[in-house]
């Protein structure tokens, strides 16, 4: 007859063996929902544009980017250039580092919600976050911040363990992602009090924080250098801090009348976390309660407050500086939301399931069923890129077709631009066409007066964009629009027709 004592210890074996099999689970899952839409869609322009960053690179003729206009640090485009060597230069080529980067992501947010709450807000987070569609569709794309929210993740992952070189080199390289990296700094920082012990003076958390800042900027130093030494060689007429500050720092405040539609703007984005009006609503009614709610000191609670305390300031500051509205500015912050979430969900589950008795597992089983139901509609329509997140959904549908079609034709051939560069940027480069971007149509009645007759010449036109001022510029040089190649919409709408510049009788 078996002791006591041994059913408990296997129970306890089973269940110890049974979260690394369920965290493998999760980031199975994660990958197969987000392999779903890596061929479903064209590039937005953005992608367009750091996706030809990377062609350059690749090809070896401009492997410091000298030519590009860079707003960025280097060092995604040199590792989508790796990728484009590795696959081809396509589009999947261009979004598998993003791609992987999700997948890893997943398991980061399971390791840091690990190590500051446990293994079962670890192993939630790690499920919303897999699920989430934001998440799913941001990781099909070309954009950087999939690779800058991987490695922030890891910055705070090995700063919640103590390792600060680790943390310090984490940072170096979300800073050679994205200049923004660096507002991960203050919680990492932040992370070295939250390891202290309870009753710990000020004196000792001053101490801590000393420990911690200088790796942290020991590595954003190095990276600092090598970053600004990369762009002193490139001998750019702007460099790319200077044009990154530029484009995206609006320098000033929000204007009364742009306050209620920006925070309903930034709302209606960070709804697509879950896309689960459910999750949503536990998420906004459960993460004050969880705040302020009087409970004893513990590590546990303090992580909540610098993790709220982060959230709120993040988003005050991306609210009420007048910044663009960019879904892609909330993916750094995506899994602290959802840590947090997983947290109110876990919280209250626990006090229950500590008073149920036997009880315990059919409850267990019962919200684990519940969260299954509420996360796998909306999950599987992000599979299917039924959300206006992320990439391009449609606006840029043919456009490959278009650029196969320009890039059979013969070498010489100038194809006029007004609206497309970043797109041609990549799927015309190296090919037979020479791409001369216009900025006005008097621009390019005068090209057509001076140059139309010595090689063909061609027009790509949007079919979002009105067409009139350049017909009536290309009349007046004696040239009329012959169409020669429409793209199509999956719907079946017109996106992109092409013309052939053809002297008027």
């Amino acid at each position: 007859m078996a002791r006591p004592s041994a059913q408990p210890r296997g129970g306890s074996e089973w269940r110890a063996g049974l979260w690394p099999a369920l965290a493998v689970a999760v980031v199975l899952a994660a990958a197969a929902l987000r392999a779903a839409p890596l061929l479903a869609n064209r590039f937005h322009p953005d992608e367009a544009l750091y996706a030809s960053f990377a062609r350059r690179i690749a090809s070896g003729q401009d492997p410091l980017l000298a030519g590009a206009l860079v707003d960025k640090p280097p060092l995604p485009f040199y590792v989508s250039a790796l990728s484009l060597l590795a696959v081809g230069p396509t589009e999947l080529g261009a979004r598998l580092p993003s791609y992987f980067a999700g997948v890893v992501s997943v398991a980061l947010a399971a390791r840091l919600g690990r190590r500051l709450y446990g293994r079962a807000t670890g192993l939630l987070a790690a499920a919303l976050l897999a699920a989430s569609p934001f998440a799913v569709l941001f990781a099909s794309t070309a954009f950087i911040d999939p690779l800058l929210a991987a490695a922030g993740l890891w910055a705070l992952d090995a700063a919640a363990a103590g390792r600060w070189k680790g943390a310090g080199a984490a940072l170096a390289v979300a800073f050679a992602i994205k200049q923004t990296a660096l507002l991960y700094a203050p919680l990492a920082l932040a992370l070295a009090l939250w390891r202290l012990p309870a009753r710990a003076d000020g004196r000792t958390g001053r101490r801590a924080l000393a420990q911690a800042a200088g790796p942290l900027l020991a590595g954003l130093a190095l990276t600092t250098a090598l970053v600004f030494a990369w762009d002193a060689a490139r001998r750019p007429e702007i460099g790319f801090w200077q044009q990154g500050y530029s484009d995206n720092m609006p320098g000033r405040w929000v204007r009364a009348g742009e306050v209620l539609p920006r925070a309903r703007a930034w709302l209606d984005l960070l709804g697509y976390g879950t896309a689960s009006a459910v999750l949503n609503g536990l998420l906004v009614v459960g993460a004050p309660a969880l705040v302020l709610w009087p409970a004893p000191a513990s590590r546990a609670a303090l992580a909540d407050r610098l993790l709220a305390g982060y959230l709120l300031l993040y988003l005050a500051a991306y609210w009420l500086l007048a910044f663009n509205v960019w879904d892609r500015y909330l993916l750094p912050v995506l899994p602290l939301a959802l840590l947090l979430l997983a947290r109110v969900i876990v919280v209250p589950l626990r006090w229950v399931t500590r008073r149920a008795g036997h009880w315990r597992r059919w409850i267990v089983a019962g919200a684990a069923a519940g969260l299954l139901g509420v996360t796998a509609g909306p999950a599987w329509a992000a599979a299917r890129s039924a959300y206006p997140i992320g990439g391009d959904h449609g606006a840029y549908d043919g456009v490959d077709g278009a650029a196969a079609y320009l890039n059979s034709l013969p070498e010489g051939t100038v194809l006029y631009d007004h609206w497309l560069s970043w797109e041609w940027g990549f799927y015309l480069y190296g090919g037979p066409v020479y791409v001369a971007w216009l900025p006005t149509p008097e621009a390019l009645a005068a090209d057509l007066q001076a140059f139309g007759a010595r090689s063909p010449r061609y027009l790509a036109a949007p079919s979002w964009e009105p067409e009139a001022e350049w017909r009536a510029a290309a009349a007046e040089a004696g040239y009329a629009f012959a169409p020669v190649y429409t793209a199509y919409r999956r719907d079946g709408a017109v996106t992109i027709r092409v013309y052939r510049l053809e002297a008027a009788p």
